[in-house]
C-alpha cells in the first residue's frame, strides 16, 4: 500500500514538472478589446503578425484545438506591458531569448510553461498616428 502512495506522489511530482502548472494568463494592464487602432500601419502589421506568429507556432508542433489568440487595446506603456508579461516568470514560465523584447516601439517577446507557448506583440500606436498601446497575444499547447 505504501509503495502505491509513493508511486502516486512522484507521479503527480513529474506531471507537474511536465507542464501541468498553471497557464492561465492576465489580461494586459489598463486593456479593452481590440478593434481599431485608428491606424492603418498598426493594423496591417497586426495582421501580418497573427498570420506569422501562428504559422511559427504550427511548425513548432502546436495543436490547432489549443489556439488561444486575443488583440486588446490599452492605454499602459510599452514598458508597463513588458512588465506585466515578464511577471509570468515567477509563475513557472520562462522567457525565450531568441526573441528581441523592446525595441523602440514594438515589444516583440515569448514565453514557455511546459508544453504551452505564448507569442506577445505590442506596438505604440500613437507613434503611428493611433491611439494607445495594442497587444497582441497567441498561445497553444504542443
Amino acid at each position: 500500500m505504501r509503495r502505491i502512495y509513493v508511486g502516486l506522489l512522484l507521479l503527480t511530482l513529474v506531471l507537474t514538472a511536465c507542464g501541468g502548472g498553471d497557464t492561465a494568463v492576465a489580461d494586459p494592464p489598463a486593456a479593452r478589446p481590440f478593434e481599431t487602432s485608428g491606424s492603418e500601419q498598426v493594423d496591417a502589421l497586426i495582421a501580418d503578425w497573427r498570420e506569422v506568429a501562428w504559422e511559427a507556432m504550427l511548425r513548432d508542433g502546436v495543436k490547432p484545438e489549443t489556439k488561444e489568440e486575443k488583440i486588446f487595446l490599452s492605454t499602459a506603456s510599452l514598458a508597463e506591458i513588458q512588465e506585466h508579461y515578464e511577471s509570468l516568470t515567477s509563475n513557472g514560465w520562462w522567457r525565450l531569448q531568441r526573441m528581441p523584447g523592446l525595441s523602440g516601439d514594438v515589444l516583440l517577446t515569448g514565453y514557455e510553461h511546459g508544453t504551452t507557448s505564448l507569442v506577445v506583440g505590442a506596438v505604440d500606436a500613437s507613434a503611428y498616428g493611433g491611439e494607445g498601446t495594442v497587444i497582441y497575444t497567441l498561445k497553444g499547447t504542443k
